[in-house]
């Protein structure tokens, strides 16, 4: 046989292979045993010939010494690097070279002592012209193991090529007594299955084959195994499948299967003209069920809900589906036209408002629907650069945005109802994406600006510093408000860049003013939830204030309460961080959120911002007043600091001075301003100030400096 033969007769039997490697191995072991012997008596012997030889060496240096005390003036040389020499006639122990540690006594003689692969110790008895000597040598082995390691290289290279041989002995048999036959039987066997015979015919072919007679019995169960796996294989796969397009709660279609089926249904409603309505569900206050009753509570009521629509809908026509969580999607098909799925909006909504009991609990539920039209409600122009089938799924795409946009305006306009999709909506989209784009342009073409609406102390009258208001200069729309375009900027991720951009201007601003002579004024920076919830702030902040020089106490963020009620614990960590960094923190529009005073004590703030909705009727308003005087009591309880924001007249302001108001903030004293035009309102302010403040000392002594209009709008 030739050599390529055996070679893959090896690569492709794990039985030839097997039995190579295993009489390879053994052959090799047993070679190794037989010479770690050898090795050892070859090592004694080449030490016994190398202590011979010294031996000879000093035995000559003795010969020319005068006694034997002038053997501690001899030199090592050659292989002898040292010794210590004992005489037995005057008991006297002398040392030269390296002392060897090994003591020159009777009881060591013979004794080789390997300190290192170059050094050994070696005892030995020496007849000298001074009699009888016990010496103990250091010898230099290295040429000892240098030949040593040869020899045992040679013994290797020996016991692999006997191995290599008795291994291609050992794959010649296998070959001849067990490869060839069997692959004669495999090509009966693969013959016969072909020819669909489940028992092979007994021929000439087969009779020197009587060792493998087992093997067709074998052959044919493991047909039967194969037919039994494929089945098995198969129930895995559409398992497996099902499991991919389905909810495992409801079993309902996924968003998976929801998103191939609507592909399909698009195409085919464009053929038959026949329209279909997509109806969007999102339970409401979904959350507040799983944190008040439990996960299995939340997943009682799912499932409960999903019967009830299915239930309710064709089920050989109509499809429901689980997008996500609470949300859940109905394909209605063969809708006469969008006046008729406001009926069917509606029964949903009154089915999903139906008590669930369970466990004990009375759960009752609302629903908010977004309903969308097809085709009304899609742009059914087909440009070249897309194809067919990516148009359907443009389309497909489309159509559940406008469902998604439909149930938005419905939980805005109060949740528990439904919404059909208009054109409205689509202009409030249209305008929404353009604003994102045009927001993209404006970051890289530097359209926005920083205004500083400033705030006053009221009880000395100091302009204490202000708060930095981003203001959009579009370069066709004219001014944009901040209302419009902050919301857009927070939903698309824009306000990450646009919030550093705001943060990094304020802090060169404050400096600009202290470089001009105004002072040490403190500034304040909102900033969004999204910033704020990121995991980005802290370094984001300490990079700003390293990259401007601004010391952190002139820094104040302003953060909404909605942004600290979103995750408290993580929020009380972050806050507790950037205060221990000597960064100023203030809850803006406090009294408009969720006010938790539980939360409150524990955060580090250090001012909290009245909402100018309760500063504003203050005069007239009596549940205002009382809403402010708490507000105030809460901040002198908690030794924080109070700014009331929307100060517009001198009757508010004086009415939120006698109540111990810290700092006031409006129109009546400024409206933002850019930062020449601020600048300049400081110095007008701390002029006419110190005018004031003279007056009332030279008339009165009086630690309250009284604010008054100042000529142009202005106050002091």
């Amino acid at each position: 046989m030739q050599f390529k033969a055996l070679f893959n007769v090896a690569q492709r039997s794990h039985s030839a292979r097997s039995v190579v490697l295993w009489m390879f191995a053994a052959v090799l072991v047993v070679q190794g045993l037989l010479f770690i012997p050898n090795l050892w008596l070859y090592e004694d012997d080449l030490m016994g010939v190398l202590t011979s030889a010294e031996q000879e060496k000093l035995n000559a240096q003795f010969e020319r010494l005068d006694n034997v005390q002038q053997i501690s003036g001899l030199r090592a040389q050659g292989r002898l690097l040292g010794a210590t020499v004992y005489s037995v006639a005057s008991g006297d122990t002398l040392d030269f070279g390296r002392i060897p540690s090994l003591a020159p006594t009777l009881g060591d003689i013979g004794t080789t002592q390997i300190r290192s692969a170059a050094e050994a110790d070696v005892v030995w008895h020496q007849d000298s012209p001074f009699g009888d000597l016990i010496v103990s040598a250091q010898l230099d082995i290295t040429g000892v193991r240098s030949e040593l390691q040869a020899y045992a290289l040679r013994l290797l290279s020996s016991a692999i090529l006997v191995s290599l041989f008795v291994a291609v002995i050992s794959l010649l048999s296998a070959s001849h007594y067990f490869h060839e036959p069997f692959k004669r039987v495999v090509e009966l066997l693969r013959r016969s299955r072909l020819e669909g015979v489940k028992e092979i015919k007994r021929d000439e072919e087969l009779q020197d084959l009587d060792e493998f007679s087992g093997l067709f019995d074998e052959y044919n169960c493991m047909i039967t195994k194969q037919r039994e796996a494929g089945l098995q294989l198969k129930l895995k796969q559409q398992t497996l499948e099902y499991q991919a397009h389905h909810c495992m709660l409801t079993q309902l279609p996924n968003r998976l299967k929801f998103d191939e089926e609507i592909k399909r249904v698009v195409p085919d409603a464009l053929e038959s003209d026949q329209p279909f309505a997509l109806f969007l569900l999102d339970i409401d206050n979904f959350k507040f069920f799983n944190d008040q009753y439990g996960h299995d509570v939340g997943d009682q009521m799912v499932l409960e809900l999903a019967r009830r629509l299915q239930g309710m809908m064709r089920s050989d026509v109509d499809m429901v589906a689980r997008l996500d969580g609470d949300e859940f999607v109905v394909l209605q098909r063969d809708v006469v036209d969008v006046e008729s799925t406001h009926e069917v909006a509606r029964r949903m909504l009154s089915v999903l408002s139906q008590p669930i009991e369970y466990r004990g609990f009375t759960l009752k539920t609302t629903a908010s629907i977004g309903v969308s039209f097809f085709p009304d409600d899609v742009t059914l122009h087909q440009d070249g650069s897309t194809d067919e089938s990516q148009h359907w799924a443009i389309m497909a795409e489309e159509i559940l945005n406008n469902a998604s946009v439909a149930l938005q305006e419905a939980k805005n306009a109060g949740r528990g109802t439904f919404l059909v999709f208009n054109e409205a909506m689509r202009r409030r989209i249209t305008e929404r994406m353009r604003i994102e784009e045009d927001l993209k342009t404006a970051l890289i073409e530097g359209q926005f600006e920083v205004f500083y609406q400033p705030k006053v102390n009221m009880q000395t009258g100091e302009a204490i510093g202000s708060e930095a208001l981003v203001r959009w200069h579009h370069p066709t729309m004219g001014n944009i408000r901040p209302d419009v375009f902050i919301p857009v900027a927070e939903e698309s991720g824009l306000i990450i860049p646009l919030g550093e951009w705001i943060l990094k201007t304020a802090c060169q601003d404050t400096l600009r003013l202290r470089e001009m002579g105004i002072g040490n004024l403190q500034v304040a920076v909102n900033i969004s939830a999204v910033q704020f919830t990121g995991g980005d702030l802290l370094p984001m902040v300490q990079r700003t204030l390293d990259e401007t020089g601004l010391e952190p106490s002139l820094l104040e963020l302003e953060i909404t309460e909605s942004a600290v009620m979103h995750d408290p614990e993580d929020v009380i960590r972050s806050l507790h961080e950037l205060s221990r960094n000597g960064i100023g923190l203030a809850i803006d529009d406090f009294g408009t959120g969720y006010s938790s005073l539980a939360y409150l004590k524990r955060f580090p703030v250090d001012t909290l911002k009245i909402d100018r909705a309760f500063i504003k009727d203050i005069s007239r308003d009596s549940d205002d007043v009382v809403i402010v005087e708490a507000v105030l009591g809460l901040g002198k309880h908690f030794g924080l600091k109070v700014v009331a924001e929307g100060v517009e007249d001198n009757e508010q302001l004086d009415f939120l001075r006698r109540q111990g108001c810290d700092i006031a903030q409006g129109y009546h004293l400024s409206p933002p301003l850019a930062f020449d035009q601020y600048a300049a309102w400081l110095e007008d302010w701390n002029r006419e100030r110190a005018k004031i403040t003279a007056g009332q000392e030279a008339a009165e002594p009086s630690s309250v400096v009284q604010l008054h209009r100042l000529p142009g709008g202005r106050s002091a």
